[in-house]
């Protein structure tokens, strides 16, 4: 069964672009059925979380929802991979946005239901690309030394 085995210890470092950054200081591990491993995202990895548009109405349905899910949806869309079993392995966008959803209904404190979580999803689908190929760039701007010391899968 997919389940996240810890919570999402992080402090706020920085505000950019309207949005505040995150440093993790604990690894958060999930167990995905998808995937039938389980990721870890390593403690020090630096992210905006969920980037919910502040438009009004999406606002108050998705924003502050899935903040487990969101920084295990930023690794790859940073990195390009996940680390499964210590080794990164390349991910693919759709794969990404697929653990995603599942991880938004695994995890009981996610505030997603299945509605929301489908639109959530569904917003990740439809205004992900230009992120996704934007990791070149991105990666290095939030994880400068991450993006140095690990690299960047390309995009």
């Amino acid at each position: 069964m997919s389940q996240f085995f810890d919570f999402f210890d992080g402090r706020q470092i920085d505000w950019r672009d309207g949005r505040p950054v995150w440093w993790s200081l604990a690894p958060l591990r999930y167990w995905s059925d998808l995937l039938g491993e389980t990721v870890v995202i390593p403690a020090e990895f630096i992210t905006d979380l969920a980037s919910a548009p502040r438009l009004p109405l999406v606002w108050l349905i998705a924003g502050g929802r899935g903040t487990r899910s969101a920084v295990l949806h930023d690794f790859p869309y940073q990195f390009g991979y996940w680390l499964l079993n210590g080794d990164r392995r390349p991910v693919t966008r759709q794969l990404s946005d697929a653990v995603f959803y599942e991880s938004l209904l695994a995890d009981p404190i996610s505030g997603a239901g299945r509605l929301v979580a489908a639109e959530m999803w569904a917003g990740v689908r439809i205004c992900g690309r230009g992120v996704w190929h934007d990791r070149p760039a991105r990666s290095p701007a939030l994880n400068p030394e991450w993006s140095r010391d690990w690299g960047v899968i390309g995009p």
